[in-house]
């Protein structure tokens, strides 16, 4: 019985032993995510103030670089291929051409890019890149990128809907960040696939339905800032977003949008399921 005895004490202290090793761990993994987030915010801000301020270089310079079609060509190819790995080569790259007279080339292969949530934060240091060296460059980006958002052939096959579905998940995540970084500064820009995403026409559609509300979902996660909800309780962080310019109308017409656009698919699907 002495023997069960301290095998039960040393078993409750080997299990004590370890609840307080995952505490540990618990507060460590805690600790290391908010010192990423504080390292992202503060790149965040820098590019920020860097695209908000853009010192652009002048027609004399840029005469210095190589404007070859040739070169220029190989170049904005790479952009369909943006990832953290190829970043740095290639905005050295970018750095060596006079890219004036393909701005509109390059902001196609951007939006052709079949990127992924981990290439997203590459993809927005070189489109800063290019912003800070092209005026024209983000209007026509934006432009570009809104294009995922409106319906596409009515005769699309399944993978074609899916692959629709994931371009404008991916591109609405491209959009956010642009936005933090000063890229995108019109709030309107998501108003406008709001305005879309929300359409109660969708709702007469399943597949389409169930899409909107994928990416409503994630747009109010990730942007919690456009519907004015808690801040992240860092300091830092929560003076960045505070900064960001929506106005009390803007977050108003986000949080009606979404409630709205909820409460519809709600009654459908439960009109649906009561004549099932």
């Amino acid at each position: 019985m002495w023997n069960e005895m301290e095998h039960t004490k040393n078993d409750n202290h080997d299990g004590n032993k370890q609840d307080e090793e995952g505490h540990h761990s618990k507060q460590d993994d805690e600790k290391a995510r908010l010192e990423e987030y504080k390292r992202l915010i503060e790149l965040k801000t820098a590019l920020c103030q860097s695209n908000l301020n853009p010192e652009r270089p002048d027609a004399n310079h840029l005469r210095t670089l190589d404007s070859s079609i040739k070169r220029n060509t190989a170049v904005i190819k790479k952009l369909k291929m943006v990832n953290d790995e190829l970043k740095d080569g290639l905005i050295e790259e970018l750095k060596t051409v006079n890219l004036s007279k393909f701005v509109s080339e390059a902001v196609s292969y951007i939006c052709e890019a079949k990127l992924r949530s981990a290439d997203i934060q590459a993809a927005v240091q070189i489109c800063s890149l290019l912003h800070q060296r092209y005026m024209d460059f983000s209007p026509c980006l934006i432009q570009g990128l809104l294009k995922a958002f409106f319906p596409g052939n009515s005769g699309e096959s399944d993978s074609d809907k899916n692959a629709r579905a994931m371009k404008k998940r991916i591109t609405l995540k491209l959009l956010m960040e642009l936005y933090l970084v000063g890229i995108v500064e019109d709030v309107s820009t998501f108003t406008t696939i709001i305005e879309e995403l929300t359409s109660l026409e969708h709702l007469k559609d399943c597949e389409t339905d169930q899409t909107n509300l994928s990416l409503l979902a994630s747009f109010a996660r990730q942007g919690n800032y456009f519907l004015g909800l808690e801040g992240h309780g860092e300091d830092a962080c929560d003076k960045f977003f505070m900064g960001l310019n929506i106005t009390s109308g803007q977050k108003r017409f986000f949080k009606k949008a979404l409630g709205s656009y909820y409460d519809a698919a709600t009654e459908l699907l439960q009109s649906e399921h009561a004549l099932s």
